[in-house]
């Protein structure tokens, strides 16, 4: 089951990721049509795409790492990946098994 969430949530990231330099590049190229200070809009932007990066590298190297080890750590692993991936709960290959109340307890 590790397997397939791994590789579902690394697909929902990089979706993240790439939807948010979409839409910053049409935040930034639209702000005077959508009226938004051009400034705000590019800072608002950034912290988009900055965030998406973030939640990718903060699984890739905080939680990825330690999901197959025994004890504590393994199981504080699995439990972030949980949390991680219930942001797209919404997404049609989304299992509920995948909860993160149905996680193992810490």
């Amino acid at each position: 089951m590790t397997d397939n969430l791994v590789q579902y949530l690394r697909a929902r990231l990089d979706e993240k990721r790439e939807n948010a330099r979409s839409i910053a590049g049409a935040m930034a190229r639209n702000a005077s049509a959508l009226n938004l200070d051009p400034e705000r809009a590019a800072a608002h932007a950034q912290e988009m795409v900055t965030a998406a990066e973030a939640r990718a590298r903060l699984f890739e190297e905080t939680v990825y790492p330690y999901l197959w080890v025994d004890g504590r750590a393994g199981r504080l692993a699995d439990l972030q990946m949980r949390l991680l991936a219930f942001e797209f709960t919404a997404h049609p290959d989304y299992r509920t098994e995948w909860a993160p109340d149905s996680a193992n307890p810490v």
